[in-house]
């Protein structure tokens, strides 16, 4: 008899312990699923999902991937340990700030022509900067509600990681940003995505 109620006993501080062990592994789980998706330049909730969004969807980079120390100066993250995925975020966020102040500008400079001040002028100059300044320091601009554009709406349609025809994966993210291959952020965008594609390898130079 005492040897089966030590039996019984046994079998369930056993039960009592796996079950401990998946209410830790279920915790542990609910942490990490509730991270917070990496920000680096603060943007809003539409903003950080929008560039979230377009690095694991169309860069094909993922939040879980392993972080190394950020030793290359030149890496777009200026974060101390970073990954690709990590170095998108930084890149596009940049991107998008970029987007939002020169938005900025032109708002600013219709605004102050519409007052009839004359362009060159310290008036138009001083009226500019006010504008700006302003505007800087409201809401910031929802860029996350920009239209795609037409040329790549095929591309949407395709795997996350496959681009078709000509078009690299590191242009069509900087065209889901918003952003105009005409225009000069376009290319310091793309370069930027392209300086992190290429982090790992400038990094392992500064580690011998």
């Amino acid at each position: 008899m005492n040897r089966e109620h030590r039996h019984v006993g046994n079998a369930a501080r056993g039960i009592g312990f796996g079950i401990k062990s998946a209410a830790l592994a279920c915790v542990s789980i609910a942490v990490y699923g509730s991270e917070p998706t990496y920000n680096p330049q603060h943007l809003n909730a539409a903003q950080i999902s929008q560039v979230d969004g377009i690095c694991q969807r169309v860069m094909g980079l993922r939040p879980a991937d392993v972080l190394t120390d950020n030793l290359w100066p030149g890496s777009p993250d200026h974060g101390s340990s970073t990954n690709e995925y990590r170095g998108c975020v930084a890149s596009l966020s940049q991107s998008m700030e970029n987007i939002a102040a020169a938005r900025a500008e032109r708002q600013a400079d219709q605004n102050c022509r519409a007052k009839g001040l004359e362009p060159g002028s310290s008036d138009f100059a001083v009226c500019a900067l006010q504008a700006v300044e302003a505007k800087s320091g409201s809401e910031r601009i929802q860029l996350a509600s920009l239209d795609a554009k037409p040329f790549i709406e095929q591309a949407r349609k395709d795997a996350p990681a496959v681009v078709s025809g000509s078009v690299s994966k590191e242009r069509l993210a900087c065209a889901e940003v918003g952003l105009e291959p005409q225009a000069a952020a376009f290319t310091s965008c793309v370069a930027g995505l392209r300086a992190v594609m290429s982090a790992r390898f400038m990094d392992e130079g500064y580690r011998n």
